[in-house]
């Protein structure tokens, strides 16, 4: 039974909303649904599907003492389908649901589709952070002191995200031995840093994305992309991207892995199917 007959059926308690988008250029890549609009737009919406779980009419979250915090992403999930529909002026609908993932992790899914079709399909999963006394983004901490909602368990797809995410933090706890560097840069502040001075999360996919553009000039169309956030900058940090065995490490100046990147790519004659990992990496974090 899928998620959306579960809840017709009352298997399920409605926990999320269905948007209705008309597709124009704040919407779409060359080739496709835009990646960096589904993770804002998514985002966004997973954001105040979480506030109005807890009982906020806005999402700015606050710990049992007051403190600011911020529902920060551990790991995104994105399979992009279609990708050379022509969807220029075409009407989409986004479904999306939010669940209970863990302790002090919520997850959420959502779904385009078009005429009956679907055509993406996000998994996100966010976690409670603060600052610590230092302010600095690199110290940034757990916060288990917010409020949790009563959400519906976890779909499959979400809970294979959430230990496939757990295994990448775990394997790499210290710093790997580097396969090569691939491209550097320094994150602009007012470009790519957030409301609360964090690194925005979709820079992570940008990030990974523009080190393969530089690399092979000639990319295929996404298929799928899933990243494992591990960590934040400072202004004024910059980060290498790096060729790792399972995929592609983002890591800070200080040596520090922030971010894990696996990539699957829709064929084509002129490239790998796959590049920055294998396939078997990437299809197993599905």
């Amino acid at each position: 039974m899928s998620m959306l007959e579960a809840i017709e059926k009352g298997a399920l308690r409605r926990t999320g909303q269905i948007r209705n988008y008309r597709l124009g250029m704040a919407q779409l890549a060359p080739e496709g649904l835009s990646e960096q609009w589904l993770l804002r737009e998514c985002g966004d919406i997973h954001w105040l599907l979480l506030a109005q779980a807890i009982g906020l009419n806005r999402a700015v979250f606050v710990d049992d003492e007051g403190r600011p915090a911020y529902a920060a992403f551990c790991a995104t999930s994105l399979d992009l389908l279609h990708p050379a529909a022509s969807l220029p002026g075409a009407d989409v609908i986004v479904t999306s649901d939010i669940f209970r993932v863990g302790l002090g992790s919520t997850g959420s899914v959502h779904v385009v589709c078009r005429e009956g079709v679907e055509l993406a399909r996000l998994r996100m999963i966010s976690t409670f952070v603060s600052h610590d006394s230092t302010g600095l983004n690199r110290r940034i901490v757990r916060n288990r002191a917010v409020s949790e909602a009563e959400l519906p368990g976890a779909p499959e797809g979400l809970v294979e995200l959430n230990e496939s995410a757990r295994r990448i933090s775990k394997s790499y706890a210290g710093p790997p031995a580097r396969a090569g560097r691939r491209y550097r840069e320094t994150p602009c502040p007012s470009l790519d840093f957030n409301a609360v001075g964090l690194l925005y999360f979709p820079v992570f996919s940008r990030l990974a994305e523009r080190a393969q553009w530089v690399g092979q000039q000639r990319l295929a169309p996404l298929a799928r992309r899933v990243v494992v956030y591990l960590g934040n900058l400072d202004w004024g940090d910059s980060v290498e991207v790096v060729e790792i065995p399972s995929g592609l490490g983002i890591y800070r100046d200080d040596a520090q892995l922030i971010a894990h990147v696996a990539t699957l790519r829709h064929e084509r004659a002129f490239t790998s199917a796959v590049i920055g990992a294998h396939p078997a990496n990437a299809l197993s974090l599905s």
